[in-house]
């Protein structure tokens, strides 16, 4: 918490904390540890889910691409037409053969 701006703020706060002399000198002991070991503790508990979002998204942009490359490499380099394996020219003939089932 070094660079954040509250700093000041904060530490005005706990000189003003230590001018007063409503507590004895054994519960004071330890205040400002305490203290930040609360803020810190919440600050650790509530995590946005934004915050999750962005560190989830670098994973799912590289399943996305191992993806793309799987199905690239796996596609056959060539399609075959319907009509060089009925061995028919017309296409209106070879859809007719086909779903007639001859």
């Amino acid at each position: 918490m070094e660079d954040d701006p509250n700093d000041n703020k904060l530490d005005r706060l706990f000189a003003a904390a230590r001018k007063t002399e409503s507590y004895e000198s054994e519960r004071i002991y330890g205040f400002e540890t305490r203290v930040m070991a609360k803020i810190r503790s919440k600050c650790a508990v509530e995590r946005p889910f934004l915050l999750w979002a962005w560190r989830i998204i670098p994973v799912f942009v590289a399943l996305i691409i191992f993806l793309e490359v799987w199905i690239y490499a796996s596609e056959p380099p060539y399609m075959i037409d319907l009509s060089a394996v009925a061995k028919i020219d017309d296409e209106e003939a070879t859809l007719t053969a086909f779903l007639t089932g001859e």
